[in-house]
């Protein structure tokens, strides 16, 4: 007999003696028709690793421990080649919208300039600088924190919020 044909008697035997274990691991990653792919295409690696490894590591065909780890990363591997797949889509066809400002939003954003600075002037210096950092700079809580040293700047935030609203006397704040 050629070796090709012990090969391919090998892996049928041991595909038909685990082709229960395989679906089972497969059947946690993947649902319906998807399985019967994987299934397809991880049979196809792994004769490929068993023509590969076959004289020198005809051992670990024989470990389900290996065979499921072999596995496991191979659906893990197509979890992510069909996750960029499908990101490359997305990006492929993403429609891009420009925004034009309507003739009356200067007025508007005079007067929410002027709310602004109101708010402002009705709290202390490190509380204006948390203000301006997260609202004129957009600086997220996290880099506030690190830089001021404060803690829990979201609290601070919404206390300061209140602050404002009691001291101005208005309910809704636009800008906040």
């Amino acid at each position: 007999m050629k070796p090709t044909s012990t090969l391919h008697q090998q892996f049928e035997s041991l595909y038909a003696q685990e082709q229960r274990f395989f679906k089972r691991i497969i059947a946690r990653y993947f649902n319906g028709m998807q399985q019967q792919d994987v299934l397809q295409d991880f049979s196809l690696h792994l004769f490929a690793l068993l023509e590969k490894q076959q004289p020198a590591n005809a051992h670990l065909f024989d470990s389900q421990a290996w065979l499921r780890k072999v596995l496991v990363h191979f659906c893990i591997s197509q979890l992510r080649k069909d996750k960029a797949q499908k990101n490359s889509v997305w990006q492929q066809s993403t429609v891009h919208h420009v925004l034009v400002a309507q003739e009356f939003a200067p007025q508007r954003e005079f007067e929410l300039q002027a709310l602004y600075f109101e708010a402002l002037g009705c709290v202390d210096k490190k509380e204006a600088l948390v203000l301006k950092m997260k609202y004129e700079y957009k600086r997220s809580s996290k880099e506030i924190e690190q830089r001021l040293g404060l803690q829990h700047v979201d609290v601070l935030i919404s206390r300061i919020k209140a602050k404002i609203k009691k001291k101005i006397g208005r309910i809704e704040l636009d800008w906040m």
